[in-house]
């Protein structure tokens, strides 16, 4: 019987550990098809996803979208929206949860952004098509905050990832 309570408790004692409490994972969430007007098309709208956990708890998560001009999801954006094209040398769409704010929040990820060159950018036109669409739904994306990202400067590294780094957590890298 004492064996069997110190395998237990050694097997408790294992799976606790630091690192696999506060964990971080990647994945992609994939849009089917977009409306606008009369005109309806089947392309993907595909997000790369970021989440971080503490135990099973979800701190934050988020789905970036690196906006492509010549992308029929393009044409969600208003007139001024579309103005980023020319002067973003790359052009993000976030959409955000912060499930805790005093843990992680949504000025957290705005503060690591920076650190990348990005600067945010009100996108409340696709923010509308993207919230109202079909999917966003299963997504439960109305609880998630949708921001756009300028990188306005030359890549100074020449590198296409994003690197965010929250306190306590491994740093997490998405190639866009």
């Amino acid at each position: 019987m004492k064996i069997a309570v110190l395998l237990l408790f050694a097997l408790v004692i294992g799976c606790s550990s630091y690192d696999s409490y506060n964990q971080r994972t990647s994945g992609r969430v994939v849009f089917r098809g977009g409306v606008y007007k009369n005109e309806t098309w089947d392309n993907k709208l595909t997000f790369k996803r970021m989440s971080w956990y503490h135990g099973m708890t979800l701190y934050y998560d988020t789905i970036i979208w690196k906006a492509d001009p010549t992308s029929p999801f393009a044409q969600w954006f208003s007139p001024s929206e579309k103005q980023y094209f020319a002067r973003c040398e790359s052009l993000l769409v976030t959409a955000g949860y912060s499930a805790d704010p005093n843990k992680i929040s949504h000025v957290n990820f705005r503060e690591q952004m920076k650190l990348n060159g990005y600067d945010d950018v009100v996108v409340n036109t696709f923010a509308s098509f993207l919230k109202t669409h079909p999917s966003a739904q299963d997504w439960r994306l109305q609880n998630y905050k949708v921001m756009g990202y300028c990188k306005r400067s030359p890549t100074r590294m020449g590198t296409s990832s994003l690197a965010i780094n929250f306190p306590s957590f491994k740093q997490l890298e998405v190639d866009l």
